[in-house]
């Protein structure tokens, strides 16, 4: 009874605002040219307003002026790509001025990326830019229709062989977290242009497996136990012969690599590591490592894996809350013999942090 009415009250706020802003919108968000920003909800029967973003420490109540427009002006921050919505009466929405949003199956948000005093690393840049292209596929393994994104770099030729990177997202996130979120495209466009990153493919799955019944464990360590090794499945039997059919890739083990962040760095490990014959490059970015997924494939002998990756990159920040499973699959590694890289960097579990690893990691594929 109280979530039915909790949904009715949402519903006639989200109504009253669509019409608000229809009838006369309020631009949102404006940036200053202090590198303040300014928003803007036009929500004239809200009672309390509220800002809440992630460069602010608390949500921040906004002024409502004559017209019904709640305004609030913050900064300037550093700039990177940030999570923000509106508390209206204590419902969180979207900030419905912005099309810049974050799709998730938790309660999706507005995003910022807030300026600096030039373009960053992750900016769409005046440079040659790649393609992205989207592809939806039948999936016998899962019997599903599921879907993928395929960068193609910039001036891409079918006469030409291109080494690819298979870049999974995190949970929550979907197919398209690399693009809207994580700006790969923009982030490889910038670094071939500097001539610092092989010009490649890069490949983006949808990460979840069909749900099944008794898929959910009492831990995550049981959930991803039952269902990454389906996942995997369906990279190797289903996603890279459609990539390889459907693009010009350079073939063998030399030319694939796999990364991942959080949920997708944990599928990236278990993957490359599974499939050593496939992959010569490993990233784990903030990895969900699980000693219960991971730990027999570490039975391999080392000599095999140290022989068998020419990189294998580890990387986690110091305020992630996924540090200490890190640095006890780390710990694994060191005892095993097992070559690697480690960067314990600051930051916590959030993009600008993934964005970062992306760059890093990818400048040292395919050479």
């Amino acid at each position: 009874m109280k979530r039915s009415i909790f949904c009715m009250l949402f519903l006639i706020v989200l109504s009253s605002l669509a019409d608000a802003q229809l009838r006369d919108p309020a631009t949102s968000p404006v940036f200053n040219a202090d590198r303040t920003v300014t928003f803007r909800l036009r929500a004239p029967e809200a009672d309390n307003v509220k800002l809440n973003a992630q460069f602010l420490d608390e949500p921040t109540p906004m002024k409502k002026n004559a017209d019904g427009v709640w305004e609030l002006t913050v900064g300037p921050a550093e700039p990177k790509v940030y999570y923000y919505s509106f508390l209206v009466d204590g419902v969180s929405v979207m900030d419905p001025q912005n099309p810049a949003i974050a799709t998730s199956l938790l309660p999706s948000a507005s995003t910022i990326n807030y300026p600096g005093d030039g373009p960053q690393f992750y900016d769409e840049q005046d440079v040659p830019h790649g393609v992205v292209h989207t592809h939806h596929y039948h999936s016998k393994l899962e019997n599903a229709s599921r879907r993928l994104n395929v960068y193609t770099p910039p001036g891409y030729d079918p006469a030409k062989k291109y080494p690819v990177l298979y870049l999974f997202h995190g949970y929550s996130d979907n197919d398209r977290g690399w693009i809207d979120l994580g700006r790969a495209n923009f982030i490889l466009d910038n670094l071939i242009d500097e001539k610092k990153a092989v010009p490649m493919i890069i490949v983006m799955p949808f990460g979840y497996s069909e749900p099944r019944p008794g898929d959910n464990g009492d831990d995550w360590g049981d959930w991803a136990l039952n269902v990454v090794p389906r996942y995997e499945r369906d990279i190797m039997n289903e996603i890279i012969p459609l990539v390889e059919g459907a693009y010009s890739t350079a073939k063998g083990r030399e030319n694939r690599a796999v990364a991942g962040l959080s949920m997708g760095g944990g599928q990236s490990l278990y993957v490359g590591l599974k499939n050593l014959d496939s992959f010569a490059w490993v990233g784990a970015f903030s990895a969900a490592a699980n000693p219960k997924l991971h730990g027999p494939l570490l039975a391999t002998s080392s000599a095999k894996i140290n022989a068998s990756l020419k990189l294998f990159w580890i990387a986690i920040g110091e305020d992630d809350f996924l540090l200490q499973a890190n640095k006890e699959f780390t710990g694994d590694l060191k005892a095993k013999g097992i070559k690697h890289e480690f960067y314990l960097t600051e930051g916590p579990h959030t993009w600008w942090v993934w964005h970062r690893y992306l760059r890093d990691f990818s400048q040292r594929l395919f050479k």
